[in-house]
């Protein structure tokens, strides 16, 4: 194979296991933190307190309860898993308050356990807002090495919190690292993955699979604080493999011109060749001399853009609203019932790992069916699927809630819940291809972070669904199947199929008066 250009040096060879080992500790490094309430802030199930057990069959009764016993001593509660809410006794809304009280209450949640959660979803805003800049000027190696170190300084120190404040403060940091390692370790992944082999790799090492070792290193510690000091040696294990094996992104140095290090890391690249592919010296330092000049005409022949483009022209405007609320919505529901597992009958553990190997499964029958399926399945059909059936399932918990049956359906809940959450994972990777399908070249990268940023929007707000009282049972699950009602709508009407479709190229024009129309209007004038 003649290798013409930087990506061409990335082949099958021993150098890809280096990466996709690095791949694999980076993602269980994110998944664990990002999902980390999952147990980490998990309520325990309340029974009563002192010598009474409360009435209540539904968590939010037995709370109403506990929360107008005010006499109540000792609470009686049982868990399964030891996390900070059961420490801490953060149980309902009740609890010595604190100066973290008002900040939570400006967001609507008045358990301190659960607002650790929209804390670092905050913080993974901030981390995914600035990290792209900082790979731009630093280099991908380094600001995933920072994230990385950062995140295991504050996770570490998470684990030694004495209050549940302190416990929120450190979660918001562990947020920002999360959305740092979300946005530049991908990318740094992906620039050193061969181009044809990109999307098998990816779907190989992906999250699905680490929600089950994830579920086992939970059930191994069985409380908070060792969980994350368990969780932290995958992270320390991926620093040494980026410290010690992994060289600088080659494309980012050709980007930024930076010729003797481009030249460094692509013969560090070389060596895990067969003799029949590798370079010489020459050939490598002239491969690195003429992507250099080619990037550099490029860069004085491109256009720039901004976000407002985005909304310069009513069609883009109109598909970057709907594809961003498709992704607010779909990261709502997903993080609305991920952290609320602790509602659901059965092992916490086992729900979690069934989660991994479902939302596996989805995406395994969803790539056979689009890679097969041809034109018969395109994108928009294969959206309006997937979320119809979350749509489903969560109106069918809330005919089950409203209805007072929780007690006779509780395995239905679950397992309706478990369905949905399994679905989302595919959909995540739809609206992501849909939009590099969907959007001209000049802004396509624009439009993917202003989607993602949308769809962070949603990670903050969609754990707070629960907290949320409408007045009736099942309210929660009502304000999800809204979403997914919306969102099949919108998506359905305005949204183009781009399945095997070109991908544009230039911004569409804005329509020009007619010869005629302008000859009338010049006489008019004169």
């Amino acid at each position: 194979m003649k290798i013409e250009k930087v990506d061409d040096i990335f082949q099958l060879d021993s150098y890809q296991l280096i990466v996709l080992a690095f791949n694999e500790f980076l993602i269980f490094t994110m998944l664990s933190n990002v999902v980390f309430n999952m147990f980490g802030a998990a309520k325990p199930h309340l029974i009563g307190c002192d010598d009474l057990i409360y009435n209540g069959t539904l968590s939010s009764e037995r709370c109403a309860e506990y929360n107008q016993h005010f006499d109540c001593q000792i609470p009686n509660y049982e868990y399964e898993f030891k996390s900070v809410a059961v420490e801490f006794e953060e149980l309902c809304s009740r609890h010595e308050p604190s100066s973290m009280d008002y900040i939570s209450n400006l967001f609507g949640v008045n358990n301190r356990a659960r607002f650790s959660t929209t804390s670092q979803m905050i913080g993974i805003m901030f981390g995914s807002a600035i990290a792209g800049q900082l790979s731009d000027l630093y280099g991908r190696k380094r600001v995933t090495l920072l994230f990385l170190c950062m995140m295991l300084f504050f996770s570490t120190t998470s684990s030694i919190s004495p209050t549940i404040d302190v416990y929120v403060i450190f979660r918001f940091f562990i947020g920002i690292c999360c959305g740092g390692l979300t946005t530049v370790g991908q990318i740094l992944v992906v620039e050193n993955l061969p181009s044809a082999h990109r999307l098998w790799m990816s779907t190989v090492v992906t999250w699905a699979p680490n929600y089950i070792l994830f579920a086992l290193f939970a059930y191994i510690t069985g409380e908070w604080r060792c969980l994350a000091r368990m969780c932290n040696a995958m992270t320390l294990v991926a620093i040494l493999i980026l410290i010690f094996l992994l060289p600088e992104s080659p494309k980012y140095l050709v980007q930024s011109r930076k010729r003797v290090e481009a030249i460094t890391a692509i013969k560090y690249i070389n060596k895990f060749k067969k003799n029949e592919s590798k370079m010489t010296d020459v050939e490598i330092e002239k491969l690195v001399v003429d992507s250099i000049d080619k990037a550099e005409k490029s860069r004085a022949k491109a256009k720039k853009y901004s976000f407002i483009h985005l909304y310069s022209h009513p069609k883009i405007a109109l598909k970057t609203l709907v594809a961003s609320l498709s992704m607010f919505s779909v990261s709502y529901v997903t993080y609305g019932l991920l952290f609320n597992y602790d509602v659901l009958t059965g092992s916490i553990y086992m729900n979690a790992a069934v989660s991994g190997l479902l939302r596996y499964f989805v995406g395994a029958v969803v790539a056979v069916l689009d890679h097969f399926g041809g034109a018969h399945i395109g994108r928009k059909r294969m959206h309006f699927s997937t979320v119809s059936f979350i749509m489903l399932c969560m109106f069918g918990i809330f005919f089950i809630y409203y209805n007072e049956m929780v007690a006779e359906y509780r395995s239905w809940i679950r397992a309706l819940t478990l369905l949905a959450f399994g679905t989302t994972g595919c959909l995540f990777l739809q609206l992501l291809l849909i939009t590099a399908e969907m959007f001209p070249t000049g802004i396509r990268n624009i439009a993917s972070a202003h989607i993602n940023v949308c769809g962070r929007v949603g990670n903050v707000f969609g754990p707070m669904v629960f907290s949320y009282n409408l007045g009736f049972a099942g309210s929660a699950y009502f304000i999800l199947g809204l979403f997914c009602l919306f969102d099949v709508i919108t998506f359905h009407i305005f949204i183009p199929e781009t399945k095997n479709q070109p991908l544009p190229q230039e911004m569409p024009s804005r329509k020009k008066k007619p010869n005629a129309l302008l000859k009338i209007e010049e006489q008019d004038g004169n």
